[in-house]
């Protein structure tokens, strides 16, 4: 059951969903019955020319979302101003013949999103690539991209910084090296390239192949912050061990990887002022790369520094291999493994603002033992997720979120799993005042299970974090509690009962599914100060049918704009 309400839309909004309502009855009847079948024309004059750029593909983005777009609306849309354009969600309208019109009007584009558009032909996406030499982003996810689509980009692309070719089943490890070397002009492309998105690619080529692509796309591009595919770990191994020389790689008329490495150490040298670490090396056309020694290749290895700032799903067992390769790195995504000995540490990466850890299985690793590693970076960290972990000990959440003065989401998911039960129970002290300060706060996310959260020292202990935490993070505006033992009840009493003047006034979005609360303790958010929209209350077996009514009467009298959630 959920109360319907929806947030003030913007002038501009009503607007283009008016336009959008109308678009077929006043804008495309005249279109389509006299120039459908000649569209391959420069400008239309109408009413779309005048719209900045902005609207115009926000217009494109309504209308294919409602499924209201046609190929005669896209053709009215497609205007010589846009800078930015997005097809994805008319995906289904782009064909060769749409693509060529693309080419024909968008001649200034920046960036072109064309995931899904799988009905246009590689032929016609060279085409189009070649005539948009302005693109600093680029998105061909889930499209018929292949080794030429990939060398006419990094022919024709050097200003690009971001490719997408996800899921595209004709690009192989050749076609990689394609989009990073020209063999014909015997140089380097797309050397501004900072993200390069290669998920699910890997059924063209042996996985060795696409280990020896990545490694090459690793050396010879010298801003590369970010590249995703499941072979990249193993990629960054291969240059740590130095191995730069692998067997049957690469074909014919590219570099070896040991001759990029080279060429790369010399031009950040050479950058820095420095003489080139080798400095009578020859360049890449002065002897056949294959001809490299293998102590040259350790040598080079040793002094390269990859640039990356963001990994996904690295094992924790690979912590300290890449720590000394990437050592600006800014996000990351550790994979927790069942090993006793706990020997990595973060220290390595002082610029850390994005960390999540996560145990893939059955939580096997505690919060307890991470915590040591954690705190070398806790005061850059902007983004903590912990998943999938076992909280021990009542007080090390806490003693986390006190080192994390910066912290603006946090979103974690235990097992509690307390090991000191005791027959005698401690007398259960009043909570504290004091504020756990965390004025950049924004999302607080907290799911709990486990058998051992109806100890009443756990939820006692819990209860005053909650408190201590509400009270220091003004700037709250997503709280999510779900599992949560304790009696919410006190916690929200406290908290909005506290000298501090309105708390929680930013205060957005609550979810409080599964957790200890009564129809008292959600009164008490909807009486406070604050601009909810969502209150969410699945499963809260303590509010009632008839509480949920009540609770949706009382939104109404006061006008709030909230729907609430309850089953």
């Amino acid at each position: 059951m959920m109360s319907q309400s929806s947030d003030v839309v913007s002038l501009t909004s009503l607007c283009l969903q008016n336009i959008a309502e109308n678009m077929q009855s006043v804008w495309m009847t005249d279109y389509t019955d006299k120039y459908m079948e000649d569209y391959n024309f420069m400008y239309i004059e109408g009413p779309f020319n005048q719209l900045a750029g902005t609207l115009v593909q926000e217009l494109i983005r309504i209308l294919g979302d409602s499924h209201k777009l046609t190929k005669a609306g896209l053709h009215l849309l497609l205007q010589p101003h846009l800078t930015e354009l997005s097809l994805r969600s008319c995906a289904g309208l782009v064909n060769k013949a749409m693509a060529q019109l693309v080419t024909l009007r968008c001649k200034f584009l920046t960036s072109l999103d064309l995931h899904s558009c799988n009905r246009v032909p590689a032929a016609s996406l060279v085409s189009l690539v070649e005539r948009l030499p302005r693109l600093l982003t680029l998105c061909l996810s889930d499209t018929q991209s292949d080794a030429l689509v990939l060398a006419a980009i990094g022919t024709f692309c050097q200003r690009l910084r971001e490719l997408d070719v996800s899921r595209c089943r004709k690009i192989s490890p050749p076609a990689l090296l394609s989009l990073v070397y020209n063999v014909r002009s015997g140089q380097f492309c797309c050397q501004a390239l900072r993200v390069l998105l290669l998920q699910d690619v890997k059924p063209q080529g042996s996985p060795e192949q696409w280990v020896f692509a990545l490694c090459f796309a690793l050396l010879a591009l010298p801003r590369l912050e970010q590249l995703t595919n499941p072979s990249l770990a193993d990629a960054m191994r291969l240059i740590y061990v130095s191995n730069l020389t692998p067997s049957g790689f690469p074909p014919e008329n590219f570099p070896s990887l040991a001759e990029v490495a080279r060429t790369r150490a010399g031009r950040e040298d050479t950058s820095k002022g420095q003489a080139a670490i080798q400095s009578s090396a020859p360049t890449v056309h002065e002897h056949n790369p294959r001809t490299v020694r293998v102590e040259d290749a350790r040598t080079v290895a040793h002094h390269t520094a990859l640039r990356l700032k963001k990994l996904e799903d690295l094992d924790e067992a690979d912590v300290s291999i890449f720590g000394s390769l990437c050592q600006g790195l800014e996000e990351v995504a550790i994979s927790l493994g069942n090993q006793n000995e706990h020997l990595w540490s973060l220290v390595q990466w002082p610029n850390l603002t994005h960390l999540i850890l996560h145990c893939p299985e059955h939580p096997r690793r505690s919060l307890e033992e991470i915590l040591s590693s954690i705190h070398p970076v806790s005061k850059s960290l902007r983004l903590l997720s912990l998943q999938n972990l076992l909280w021990c000990h009542e007080d090390s959440l806490s003693t986390l979120l006190t080192w994390c003065p910066n912290l603006r989401s946090f979103e974690s998911h235990f097992t509690v799993l307390c090991h000191n039960v005791s027959h005698n129970a401690p007398e259960l002290l009043p909570w504290p005042g004091d504020p756990l300060p965390l004025p950049l706060l924004h999302t607080f996310s907290l799911l709990l299970e486990g058998e051992d959260l109806l100890q009443s020292i756990f939820q006692h202990k819990l209860g005053g974090l909650l408190v201590s935490l509400l009270r220091g993070c003004p700037n709250l505006k997503s709280l999510s509690l779900c599992g949560i033992p304790t009696l919410l009840d006190g916690v929200f009493e406290v908290v909005y009962g506290s000298k501090q003047s309105q708390p929680l006034q930013g205060l957005r979005e609550v979810s409080l599914c599964s957790s200890n609360i009564t129809q008292w303790g959600v009164s008490l958010i909807l009486r406070a100060k604050n601009d909810l929209r969502t209150l969410d209350l699945s499963h809260c077996k303590d509010v009632t049918c008839r509480d949920y009514h009540r609770l949706q009467e009382r939104a109404r009298k006061d006008k709030r704009n909230v729907s609430i959630t309850w089953q």
